[in-house]
């Protein structure tokens, strides 16, 4: 097979597929690169890829700085993994695109190397791994806040048991924290908390939360930190 049957080969794959010459400009623009990203062969050829494909990642320069680098990886020969980019289309829109790049040739003159970048739409991944990522650091600081309160414990007051919002209210109390701050801590409003505060005022047989405090600290039911 020569060159130009796999440059033919790669420019009729699903995948959009450009690619570049010794200086990163593009030489080869096909169908699909125009369907994902919006730009004509006749806009892409000739373009410097990266000042076509305008990175719109979080840090614009690096992520450019790593497509240049991969690309001139690919173009010395150097294998290089896949991997994700986003860069703006034609209509503005970021999308995000998972890069595979080809070495088409590898001659000692750098004026022949040729580099095929072909890639595929990867929004849809990305957007769910995070999506993911969003979960977990949403659970760590579940987690984080809940080892602050400590587990349920039974208390037997005149009035009757306490439930566990209550006790953990009650705990946050003796620690000296706010309405506003238990609210916080809860994840609730703060008139909740003051409805939970009456209930445990009711339950205890007691007027003020100085009282109520003072009431489960004296019969070791909490401790004073």
């Amino acid at each position: 097979m020569t060159i130009d049957d796999l440059i033919e080969s790669l420019l009729n794959t699903a995948d959009g597929v450009f690619i570049v010459d010794g200086e990163q400009r593009i030489v080869y623009w096909n169908a699909a690169a125009q369907q994902l990203l919006g730009f004509s062969r006749d806009e892409a050829l000739g373009r410097d890829c990266w000042e076509l494909l305008e990175c719109c990642a979080e840090d614009s320069a690096m992520e450019a700085a790593r497509n240049r680098q991969a690309v001139a990886a690919a173009l010395a020969g150097t294998p290089v993994s896949s991997y994700d980019t986003c860069v703006r289309t034609q209509w503005g829109k970021p999308r995000w695109i998972n890069l595979s790049l080809v070495t088409l040739m590898t001659s000692r003159n750098p004026e022949t190397w040729m580099a095929a970048v072909l890639f595929r739409d990867a929004t849809r991944h990305k957007l769910n791994e995070q999506f993911v990522v969003q979960v977990l650091e949403l659970v760590e600081r579940m987690r984080e806040r809940d080892a602050l309160i400590p587990p349920a414990t039974a208390l037997l007051p005149p009035g009757g048991k306490l439930t566990r919002r209550e006790y953990q209210i009650l705990t946050l109390l003796v620690r000296g924290q706010s309405t506003r701050a238990i609210a916080a801590a809860l994840a609730v409003s703060p008139s909740t908390v003051r409805n939970h505060i009456q209930s445990i005022l009711t339950k205890l047989h007691v007027h003020s939360r100085l009282e109520a405090i003072t009431y489960v600290i004296e019969r070791g039911l909490i401790s004073n930190p």
